[in-house]
C-alpha cells in the first residue's frame, strides 16, 4: 500500500513535470524514443512483481523507476501524434521539419499572407544541413573515432572513399570534425562533437541527425557517447579492433563482422534497449552485469558468474568479447 501511494506520487509529479517542460522549453525529449518505451514497462512491472516478497530494497527501486517511466511512454505516445515524419536522403532518416533556407525576397513578398503563420512559427528550430570529410591517406592503417553527441539520431553504414565523412541535420548547432594523423604509426585519431557544449533549446525541440561513413581499410577504434535518442551502428564492412559505448537513455542496435582477429566491445547504459548483431563465424563472450538487465542471448552457454560464451569459443580463430554494464535495459546478442 505504501509502495502505491509512492508509485502515484512520483508518477503525478513528472507527468506535471513534462507538462512544464513541454510548455516552457526547459530541455529537450526524443519523444519519439519514449513513444516506443512501453517494453521497459514490463520489464520493469515483472521485476517489481518478483521482488516484492524476496527483496523489498529492489522492489522500492523498481517503483520509482516504474514511476518516472510510465509517465515518461505515456507522454511520448501523445506526443508523438504530432510529428510528421519525413524521410531524409536515403530513407534512413526521420525528422520533424524538412525545409530549406529560404530566400529573404519571396518572405517579403509573402507577409501580408502568412503573418499568422509567421506568429506560430516564430520559435521553431530552423534545420541546417552540412557534409564534413576528411580524404583517405593510403599510409593508414589505424584509425580511432571519437563522437560525442546529446540527444538525436545516428547512423554509420556505406563505407566511404574518405577516410570518414558525415552529412548531418542540426536545428540549434553544427559539427566540427578534428584529426590528427601519426605518420610514424599510420594512424589517424578523429574526433566529431558538436560546437557547443551547452546548447540552449529555447522552443524544446531539437533536431540532430547524423550520418557517418568510413573508410574499410583501416582497423577501427571507436569511442561513442550517446545521451538520449536513437543510434544504428552498421560496422560489419569494418575491421573494429574496440567499440566503447556510452549511452542514457537510448535504443541501440550495434552489427559487427567477422574482418578483425578480435574485438573488443564496452557498453555502459542507463535506459536502454541494446541489441548486438554478431557472426556466427566468430566466437563470442559475453560479461554482464546490471541486476535489472533483461538479457536475451540465444545460441549462448552460461559459463556462471554472468558470463557467456557461444560453443567452441575457445578454438574459435576470431573473438568477439563484449563486456556489458546496463541500469534498467534489454541487452540482446544475435547471431547472424
Amino acid at each position: 500500500m505504501k509502495r502505491t501511494g509512492l508509485f502515484w506520487g512520483i508518477a503525478l509529479i513528472t507527468l506535471g513535470v513534462l507538462f512544464m517542460a513541454r510548455n516552457y522549453g526547459w530541455f529537450y525529449i526524443d519523444w519519439d524514443f519514449f513513444s516506443r518505451f512501453w517494453p521497459v514497462l514490463i520489464i520493469l512491472a515483472g521485476l517489481n512483481l518478483i521482488f516484492s516478497r524476496s527483496n523489498p530494497a529492489a522492489a522500492l527501486v523498481t517503483t520509482v523507476l516504474l514511476a518516472v517511466s510510465v509517465p515518461l511512454a505515456f507522454f511520448g505516445f501523445f506526443h508523438n501524434d504530432r510529428w510528421n515524419h519525413g524521410r531524409w536522403g536515403n530513407d534512413r532518416y526521420d525528422y520533424r521539419y524538412n525545409h530549406d533556407d529560404e530566400d529573404d525576397d519571396d518572405d517579403n513578398s509573402n507577409d501580408d499572407d502568412h503573418d499568422n503563420d509567421d506568429d506560430q512559427h516564430e520559435n521553431r528550430p530552423k534545420v541546417q544541413t552540412s557534409h564534413i570529410a576528411e580524404p583517405m591517406d593510403a599510409t593508414i592503417d589505424q584509425a580511432t573515432l571519437k563522437f560525442e553527441s546529446g540527444a538525436g539520431r545516428f547512423y554509420i553504414g556505406t563505407p566511404s572513399d574518405s577516410l570518414v565523412e558525415a552529412d548531418t541535420k542540426m536545428s540549434v548547432s553544427k559539427y566540427s570534425m578534428s584529426v590528427n594523423r601519426n605518420d610514424n604509426s599510420r594512424s589517424a585519431d578523429i574526433e566529431l562533437k558538436l560546437d557547443d557544449d551547452e546548447i540552449d533549446i529555447k522552443s524544446g525541440e531539437l533536431v540532430n541527425l547524423v550520418d557517418l561513413r568510413l573508410n574499410a581499410k583501416p582497423t577501427w577504434s571507436f569511442d561513442f557517447g550517446i545521451g538520449a535518442g536513437q543510434a544504428n551502428f552498421d560496422l560489419s564492412a569494418y575491421a573494429v579492433k574496440s567499440v566503447k559505448l556510452g549511452a542514457g537513455a537510448a535504443e541501440i542496435e550495434l552489427k559487427l563482422g567477422d574482418r578483425a582477429p578480435l574485438s573488443d566491445v564496452k557498453i555502459e547504459s542507463g535506459v536502454t534497449s541494446v541489441t548486438l548483431k554478431i557472426p556466427k563465424t566468430v566466437g563470442c563472450q559475453v560479461e554482464t552485469q546490471g541486476a535489472l538487465t533483461f538479457k536475451k542471448l540465444d545460441g549462448f552457454d552460461e559459463i556462471g558468474g554472468g558470463n557467456y560464451q557461444t560453443p567452441g569459443y575457445g578454438a574459435s580463430a576470431k573473438k568477439i568479447i563484449i563486456h556489458y554494464e546496463g541500469g534498467v535495459s534489454r541487452f540482446a546478442v544475435e547471431r547472424y
